[in-house]
């Protein structure tokens, strides 16, 4: 039994459902991503003791769990961010971490409260329907437990941060509801109608800015960036798809490091 099952079946002991993502990468395997997430022992090892080295999923939807997901750019560093935070008394302690590959961290920790994934600031998210966990691999790194065992036995999510995360909420959700009106049908006819052979990057770099313009968190934007792949004739290579993502991405970072800095 390989490591990657190992680990899928100790998160099963502990009452946690998972799900498999394509090997170095975070596309599902399965149809519905995380929906289709199981602690059935047989399916476990159907889905990682098969040698096709995919990654691991968690399922957060549900199990009053939250990923604090702080991302490490050339640009926008949430370790830095993290940093101004504990100088001004604003710490986060979990009991379970992970390194990601990029140098990043995700803090995971108990949360009760009606949240959603969110972009807390620059550089730091919120995750809370789905995460990919150690030991999966991207780009030939691999995620690694830095602190904890357990994750049945997680601090909860430090107060001040749930105080933030509402009122950001409340803020925005009438104008979330204005955006999803004015896109959300138009948006979809595109998603399906696809484009020419000649013009797939730029129709997919502008899907995806539409997608994320909705409010939508990125693991949704990602998973409908490769459904609309899909359906391109012929499909771009999911390098070349992954390459697309990861550019809009930093470049939406830069654009909100830059306003937060005025």
């Amino acid at each position: 039994m390989n490591e990657l099952t190992r680990h899928a079946l100790e998160l099963a002991d502990q009452g946690l459902s998972v799900f498999p993502l394509q090997a170095n990468s975070k596309r599902p395997i399965t149809p519905h991503g995380y929906l289709d997430a199981s602690h059935d022992v047989k399916q476990i090892e159907a889905w990682f003791n098969n040698g096709q080295h995919n990654n691991l999923g968690l399922r957060l939807a549900d199990t009053g769990i939250v990923v604090v997901d702080i991302d490490h750019h050339t640009q926008v560093d949430g370790r830095q961010v993290l940093k101004e935070w504990q100088a001004k008394g604003m710490t986060l302690i979990p009991q379970y971490a992970e390194h990601t590959p990029h140098d990043g961290l995700h803090y995971f920790f108990k949360n009760q409260q009606p949240l959603s994934d969110k972009v807390i600031v620059p550089g730091i998210e919120l995750k809370t329907k789905q995460i990919m966990i150690a030991p999966s691999q991207l780009d030939g790194k691999a995620y690694q437990t830095i602190k904890g065992t357990d994750l049945t036995r997680l601090s909860t999510l430090t107060a001040w941060l749930v105080n933030l995360l509402t009122s950001q909420q409340t803020a925005h959700t009438t104008l979330q509801h204005r955006l999803y009106k004015t896109w959300t049908g138009k948006l979809l006819d595109q998603l399906v109608a696809g484009t020419d052979q000649g013009q797939r990057n730029i129709y997919l770099t502008s899907l995806l800015g539409k997608l994320l313009h909705t409010g939508c968190d990125g693991d949704t934007a990602y998973s409908l960036l490769f459904f609309a792949n899909d359906h391109l004739n012929p499909p771009l290579p999911d390098q070349e798809v992954n390459t697309i993502f990861k550019s809009l991405m930093k470049r939406m970072n830069q654009k909100r490091g830059a306003t937060l800095g005025q």
